[in-house]
């Protein structure tokens, strides 16, 4: 999958779905009218196509030097490491939260070259069960000449496979990728800044989460 191609309003990781259960809903709409069953399946499908929603974003922020949000969450915490997976080095850990009703898009916090270091094919249990470790999950590295940034997604419980960008040169704020509720750690090397505290919602794309320390 090119996410360079993906700009429709409804993003193209909604249509396996979508399609069908449209045709399902017109199909009943047109033998049986407007009965309760067609109406429960008018709302699911409209709920389906809200959280498959693929709105343009710009920020005014993304500029050499700054680190984008990659996805729409609540930020859940900020820690300062002392061995970053990125180096070994200390860095920080912003972990993330988001949820069914966020935008699922996922968007490349810095101009970079993206590759997928790990993709685990899992189960989608509850983050509070004990067996979440089995969740589906993947490891992203953002790799540039002022630093790099490495971004883990794990899926929570009822939700769509994680689809990811074909490997390669990607802008900052370009679509990567796709995720529907799960958590997020952005790890952030040394020679950064956090420019964000705990508790704030932030948007893929829009929101400043940091700046590398060397250009800002």
């Amino acid at each position: 999958m090119n996410v360079r191609t993906d700009t429709f309003i409804i993003s193209r990781h909604g249509w396996d779905i979508i399609a069908p259960l449209g045709i399902l809903t017109l199909l009943l709409l047109l033998s049986i009218g407007f009965e309760p069953l067609t109406f429960g399946l008018i709302l699911i499908l409209s709920f389906i196509i809200y959280i498959h929603r693929n709105p343009e974003r710009v920020s005014s922020f993304a500029q050499e030097g700054s680190i984008l949000s990659c996805l729409d969450a609540q930020v859940k915490e900020i820690i300062s490491i002392d061995k970053s997976p990125i180096d070994g080095k200390p860095g920080f850990e912003i972990v993330l939260e988001t949820g069914y009703l966020d935008v699922a898009v996922l968007r490349a916090p810095i101009s970079s070259i993206m590759s997928i270091e790990k993709l685990q094919r899992g189960t989608m249990l509850s983050s509070k069960s004990s067996h979440s470790n089995l969740n589906e999950n993947a490891s992203i590295r953002f790799s540039s000449s002022v630093g790099d940034v490495l971004v883990y997604h794990e899926l929570d419980s009822w939700t769509r496979p994680l689809r990811f960008a074909i490997e390669g040169e990607i802008m900052q704020n370009q679509r990567y990728g796709f995720m529907i509720s799960g958590k997020t750690s952005i790890f952030l090397p040394s020679n950064s800044r956090v420019a964000i505290k705990e508790g704030m919602s932030l948007k893929a794309g829009e929101s400043v989460i940091g700046f590398f320390s060397e250009t800002a």
